[in-house]
């Protein structure tokens, strides 16, 4: 009971301070799936974005994060209220156990969040997709919901401790679901046919969060 009551404070302390400080806004609630559990698979370029994405998703979710975020200790507890874990650097490393670890989530029906990029981007841009998250899904055969933030990157780039008052914006996607992947593909091709998906969901949820912030839609 109390975890949850704390859960609930730093949710939503996080949800205020975004939405005041940041104007946050989030698109496209509508999209996301009545099936759970859920493999949340949003780009990262900036640390903001996994509190930003906690904060929104009504649900809690579970995510690995590196240790090093965790200090100081106030800032790690709000990371743990909101379902991070804390790993090495070296243990972030090795694929197995980190999938070993989102299975486990998903198997006891927890959402997890995922950032498919692997690390944060250091322009800002859309890096390469790691295989990552189409083996889990594949694995658990839980669906993928993906999720574009933009403004992070400008509002807290790396290297700077707090962050600038940029609007950031949350796009909801379209979710891709492993039961789709076509029959006569192999496990590989499956993997490729859902990065694939991602992709072309995450430029359109940018395109379409560039066009929102610029006041066409």
């Amino acid at each position: 009971m109390l975890s949850k009551l704390f859960y609930f404070l730093v949710k939503n302390a996080y949800l205020v301070f975004f939405r005041i400080f940041n104007r946050l806004t989030v698109l496209n609630r509508e999209r996301i799936p009545s099936k759970r559990p859920l493999i949340l698979a949003s780009n990262h370029c900036s640390n903001l974005d996994p509190p930003v994405v906690g904060s929104v998703f009504e649900e809690r979710m579970r995510y690995i994060a590196k240790a090093s975020l965790f200090r100081p200790a106030l800032f790690g507890f709000a990371l743990r209220t909101l379902g991070a874990v804390p790993v090495s650097r070296e243990d972030e490393r090795k694929a197995a156990l980190v999938l070993k670890t989102f299975l486990g989530f998903l198997e006891s029906g927890q959402n997890v969040l995922i950032f498919p990029e692997g690390k944060r981007s250091e322009d800002g841009n859309l890096q390469p997709l790691e295989g990552g998250v189409a083996l889990l899904s594949q694995k658990s055969g839980c669906p993928i919901l993906p999720v574009h933030v933009s403004g992070t990157f400008d509002a807290l780039p790396m290297g700077r401790a707090f962050p600038r008052p940029v609007k950031i914006v949350m796009n909801y996607g379209y979710p891709i679901d492993p039961g789709e992947i076509p029959s006569d593909l192999s496990e590989k091709a499956g993997r490729t046919w859902i990065l694939e998906r991602l992709s072309s969901e995450y430029r359109r949820l940018e395109s379409e969060s560039a066009a929102y912030r610029n006041g066409r839609i």
